[in-house]
């Protein structure tokens, strides 16, 4: 019996190729879309534990420390050891980071208008805010410092 698609099938596909797009538009910068998102909750939370990353974007250890590594030797982000517990480090944005997360919230604010021409301002306006919803909905929100 053949079923009739999903109705999730287009949000999918329409997110995966945004993307493809903001990967795209991000890859002469040598960072990924997901390191952008590192960048930005560094400078959203302050210095914090590389542990507390992978709590707040609900990671694996592992795969923070890959993401991490990488952001560390473009220089954009500094490792130390935490005075307060020193089998703990801390990464903080550095001035090219900070430099490199406007490079990265251009190419987000682009993606933004390419879906506000697709959609119109006023869907586009409804379509934000219901991705926010859905977002929250499914447990998701922004990365807070570890002390909230």
């Amino acid at each position: 019996m053949i079923r009739n698609p999903a109705k999730i099938h287009p949000f999918l596909h329409a997110a995966t190729l945004m993307e493809k797009r903001v990967t795209a538009l991000l890859r002469a910068s040598g960072v990924r879309h997901r390191q952008g998102l590192i960048l930005d909750a560094l400078h959203r939370i302050g210095p914090t534990s590389q542990r507390h990353l992978a709590k707040e974007f609900d990671i694996s250890p592992g795969s923070m420390s890959s993401m991490t590594d990488r952001l560390l030797a473009l220089g954009f982000i500094t490792r130390n050891t935490n005075t307060d517990d020193r089998r703990s480090d801390v990464l903080e944005l550095t001035p090219n980071g900070l430099a490199m997360l406007t490079v990265v919230l251009d190419v987000w604010q682009g993606a933004d208008e390419s879906i506000e021409t697709a959609l119109g301002p006023t869907k586009a306006a409804q379509f934000f805010a219901l991705a926010a919803e859905l977002c929250s909905a499914q447990g998701g929100r922004a990365p807070q410092h570890e002390d909230a």
